[in-house]
């Protein structure tokens, strides 16, 4: 027989009212983040598509054969422009197409001569420059083709005029929108000297993840061969140095002024101290932090973003609103025995504080690795830029699109959830005993 149980009257309402509530803030919350990861997956065609759609297209990849039999023989040079102007120009000229990449094989009697292949983030990150309009001509490829060299835009072998394997025969497919275009264009220009005898059209659903791929490209001029992924890297040493420094001077701090000031009179002054630091606007220290780091010879250096950064008023009163909490006998028994403060700071206070650790670690990466204008005004060389700072810089650029502004916020978003998802016990502990409960 069960027992009975003495249910408060509306209990039951109460629940289904906090399941809402609750499910309708995490639903509001994935939202965006599932928008953000789609779209980074779509084109700028799909993304600005109205009615809106959720699910990416899979870009295609399109297979030309051109056939040179019968043509007069030619060096490399001219194979290779002829396999650039068969891949850029109708490229081009169906650029709103959903086209992943885009290979060109060259024939001459049943033997493959050449191969080149184009990938979607390289065409897009050198679209602006080689075929910025729809007006193409021979000039044209002569002058673009030592860039598309020197940033590997293109990818071409050359087996020579003997030829290397055997080559298939070509398939037309007429009913495909792509190839039909792409047909369409190759007959109506004489720039092409190759006959073709065949495009294909196939699905080829890792090229979806190609705007990942142009934000490497797009940043390697400015940043370095690292790409995007120096500006990543500058964050990322960035907020670990000032998370280190803050929870080094903020935990000694705070063990200072909860254990080693005796009098209640001056830890409330102290407190009061640093608490008044978190009432100044940032914005109104921004010039006095500039010039001191120009003084100090700073600017342009990862150093004058971290400096800044080293201490915080907020940070200690947690400190201390933690350290107050803790057992006083185990501090006066570890002196009885001998101990040092800074043995006891580290062998006792530590381990036991490590929930209020975790909170003040959480709660500088998130500012830090999130700030913006500070690592804008004190420091314009792009190889020490932060991944915030290259983002905006990032969307003033013609070649990037709006899926490559959505993979580059994705994957800012990453060490966030990461983060939270390693450390949310001990931040809810952290919570609970660090005075800032509700």
């Amino acid at each position: 027989m069960k027992p009975n149980r003495i249910v408060e009257k509306g209990h039951r309402s109460l629940i289904i009212t906090a399941y809402v509530v609750t499910i309708f803030f995490v639903v509001s919350a994935i939202i965006p983040v599932l928008w953000m990861l789609v779209s980074s997956l779509k084109t700028e065609t799909d993304i600005l598509a109205y009615p809106p759609k959720w699910t990416p297209s899979i870009p295609q990849s399109v297979q030309v054969t051109l056939d040179y039999s019968g043509v007069e023989e030619r060096d490399a040079l001219f194979y290779e422009k002829e396999a650039m102007k068969a891949t850029w120009y109708p490229w081009m000229k169906n650029l709103r197409e959903n086209i992943g990449e885009v290979k060109v094989t060259g024939v001459r009697d049943g033997q493959i001569i050449y191969r080149a292949r184009t990938i979607s983030s390289s065409f897009h990150v050198g679209q602006p420059l080689i075929v910025p309009s729809t007006l193409f001509n021979e000039t044209q490829m002569n002058l673009k083709l030592p860039f598309i060299r020197e940033q590997k835009l293109s990818d071409f072998e050359w087996f020579g005029e003997d030829g290397g394997e055997q080559a298939s025969d070509g398939l037309f497919v007429s009913d495909a929108a792509i190839s039909s275009k792409f047909q369409s264009f190759y007959s109506s220009t004489p720039l092409v000297e190759g006959k073709v005898t065949g495009i294909e059209e196939r699905f080829s659903w890792i090229r979806m993840f190609d705007s990942y791929l142009a934000l490497n490209k797009i940043a390697q001029d400015a940043s370095g061969t690292l790409g995007f992924f120096q500006y990543f890297l500058n964050s990322t040493i960035v907020t670990l140095a000032t998370v280190t420094i803050q929870l080094v001077l903020g935990g000694i701090a705070g063990y200072a002024i909860s254990f080693l000031i005796k009098s209640k009179k001056w830890q409330f002054i102290w407190v009061m101290f640093f608490l008044a630091t978190i009432m100044i606007p940032g914005i109104s220290l921004l010039l006095p932090q500039y010039l001191l780091m120009k003084d100090l010879g700073l600017v342009n250096t990862l150093y004058a973003i971290i400096l800044p950064h080293s201490a915080w008023g907020i940070v200690i009163f947690l400190f201390k609103g933690f350290f107050d909490q803790l057992p006083g006998e185990l501090m006066q028994a570890a002196r009885v025995d001998g101990a040092s403060d800074f043995r006891i700071f580290s062998q006792i206070v530590v381990p036991l504080s490590y929930p209020v650790f975790t909170v003040v670690a959480v709660m500088t990466f998130i500012p830090v690795w999130n700030e913006f204008l500070w690592p804008l005004v004190v420091n314009n060389n792009p190889q020490f830029w932060t991944f915030t700072v290259a983002l905006n810089d990032l969307q003033n650029k013609s070649s990037v699109q709006q899926n490559m502004v959505m993979a580059s916020s994705l994957l800012s978003m990453v060490p966030l959830f990461i983060v939270f998802i390693t450390s949310q016990k001990y931040i809810e502990k952290g919570v609970a005993f660090s005075g800032v409960k509700g």
